[in-house]
Parts: structure tokens; C-alpha cells; sequence
């Protein structure tokens, strides 16, 4: 990877789930921009991948609220950006669901949101800073996983909500990216098929969602093919 260091001022990031798929990508691109970088993840820190980046990492299971809660205390003052980008679910109908599952990704991809949100906002707002909720295109209904879907379409409305309410204050996005290929797809225990070949590239999809972050107008973005491919030729036309 070619490393890009710029003469101004870092901006501070703020990204949750950094410990694999698109948030740890995410963590890569920002460490190479020369960025300053904050993560969480559930691994442990032995656990990180090779090349994880030298950057602050706080151990969170999101779906503890005592875990959440000193991570909002771990905040700094002021924070320019936030990238939530953690989430679980899984393949399976809803008449095969179990309580607790379903309770603990209601938990992780809903709760834990709101809970980071909720702490988030002071940081933020000191800086006039900008948040990024990523959620999925299974926000509109996936068969076969109908509390995932659930729960990223509550993320939608929460971005929406807040975009509405933290106007002027603070800029809130909800990036919703296509099938990634982040290993997502073999914890949730869907099927391995052909579609698995086709699936976007987190780390496109990472530098997508840092572009779509910086955006003005509208709170919500979808992350596909097409637009990858935009944001690929534009950035190769300025190097």
C-alpha cells in the first residue's frame, strides 16, 4: 500500500468493529493517510491481524452495556469523525431463530448504535464533526434474515433522525454497502455459492465510505459497484 502523508492537521476518527471486514480496512486507509485514529474491536489485541495498525485499541464486546459505556468514557474532548461499522446477524428464517440470538444482535446493531450515539455527540459537536452509522442493503428485507434486516433498517431511521435533529451542528450519514466480502457472510452461516465471487471488496468499500462521509446533501448512501468504480477512476485521475 502507498503510504499519502499530508502537510495539514490530522482529523481524528473514531471506528467501531475495526478488528475485521470494512472497519478494519477502514483503519488502514486512515493509518496510511496519517490520520489519528481511534478503534475498537472485540479480538483482543493478540488477536489483531498482522499489520494492524499502531493506533489507540480498545477492547469492546458492544454487546455489553458496561463495556459501551467506559468505551464512551475512553472518548476524547473532540472528535472530528465517527465510523460505527460494527454488526452480527444471521442466515437463517425467523421461525428458526432463537431468543437470545436475536436478542444480542438487536443488542449489537441497534442498542450498542444509539448507546455510542448518545456519547458521541459532545465530542462531535465540538468539532462541527460528521458520523457515519453503516448499515446494509438488507435494510430493505433479506430473506433468510429478517432480524438483521430489522435492525439495519432501524439504524436507517436513526441516522435519518438524527441528521434531522443535529443539523447544523453535526453532519449524519447512513452508508449502506452492498454484500461485502468480509467473512461476515460464513459467521452468519449462509451457504457458500457463486454469488460469494461477485461480492465487494472491503477495502473499496472502506474508501467509498470514507468518501461518502465527506459528502454534503442527503443522509443516506448506498455503496456499489457503480459507485466504487466512480470513486476508483476519480482517485487515479488526481494521482
Amino acid at each position: 500500500m502507498t503510504t499519502h502523508r499530508s502537510s495539514r492537521a490530522p482529523i481524528s476518527y473514531f471506528v467501531t468493529g475495526a478488528s475485521s471486514g470494512i472497519g478494519l480496512e477502514i483503519v488502514r486507509l486512515l493509518d496510511a493517510r496519517g490520520e489519528q485514529v481511534i478503534a475498537t474491536g472485540r479480538r483482543q489485541s493478540a488477536d489483531l491481524p498482522a499489520g494492524f495498525p499502531d493506533v489507540p485499541y480498545h477492547v469492546a464486546d458492544l454487546a455489553d452495556v458496561a463495556a459501551r459505556t467506559r468505551l464512551v468514557e475512553a472518548l476524547p474532548a473532540t472528535l472530528d469523525r465517527a465510523i460505527l461499522c460494527a454488526g452480527k446477524g444471521h442466515y437463517r428464517a425467523l421461525t428458526e431463530e432463537v431468543d437470545s440470538e436475536m436478542a444480542d444482535v438487536v443488542e449489537v446493531n441497534v442498542r450498542a448504535n444509539i448507546h455510542l450515539t448518545h456519547g458521541l455527540y459532545q465530542p462531535l459537536v465540538a468539532a462541527s464533526g460528521r458520523i457515519a452509522l453503516v448499515g446494509s442493503v438488507a435494510r430493505k428485507g433479506a430473506s433468510t434474515m429478517p432480524i438483521y434486516s430489522a435492525s439495519k433498517a432501524a439504524i436507517d431511521g436513526l441516522a435519518r433522525s438524527l441528521a434531522l435533529e443535529w443539523q447544523g451542528r453535526i453532519t449524519v450519514k447512513a452508508l449502506h454497502p452492498g454484500p461485502t466480502a468480509t467473512g461476515m457472510s460464513v459467521r452468519s452461516g449462509r451457504p457458500a455459492d457463486f454469488f460469494d465471487r461477485i461480492m465487494l471488496k472491503p477495502e473499496a468499500v472502506a474508501s467509498t465510505i470514507l468518501a461518502m462521509l465527506e459528502e454534503n446533501g442527503g443522509y443516506r448512501r448506498t455503496i456499489s459497484y457503480p459507485r466504487i468504480l466512480t470513486d476508483t477512476l476519480l482517485r487515479r485521475s488526481t494521482t
